[in-house]
């Protein structure tokens, strides 16, 4: 038997909502295609990191969920609105994944 990655629930204590916009609406503007809402285990962790475009960027944040918050969705563009910090756009995203398969927990850089 695959035994699955321990993920501690008890971590994820702030409060969050994330908005997912993956099209762009009649206006041009982008359109809220998904939205999460629950606890995260958010860290303030400032680093420069290069964007898919190749310039620096700062991060301000990481928020790790355990599971798969939006199964199915692909994260192109969104926020993040975490408790106490205000809205912060989404950089990129991981799924580290169990040895079964089954994702483990979601982690969202934020800028």
């Amino acid at each position: 038997m695959i035994a699955k990655l321990p993920y501690l629930k008890q971590w994820d204590v702030t409060p969050c909502k994330i908005e997912l916009s993956t099209e762009f609406g009649e206006d041009g503007g982008p359109e809220i295609t998904a939205t999460w809402e629950g606890l995260v285990n958010f860290s303030e962790k400032v680093r420069r990191v290069q964007d898919a475009d190749g310039q620096w960027v700062q991060l301000s944040g990481v928020i790790h969920v355990k599971g798969d918050i939006l199964p199915g969705e692909i994260f192109e563009d969104g926020t993040a609105t975490v408790e106490g910090y205000g809205a912060k756009r989404i950089l990129s995203y991981t799924r580290p994944r169990n040895p079964d398969g089954s994702v483990n927990h979601t982690r969202i850089e934020l800028i």
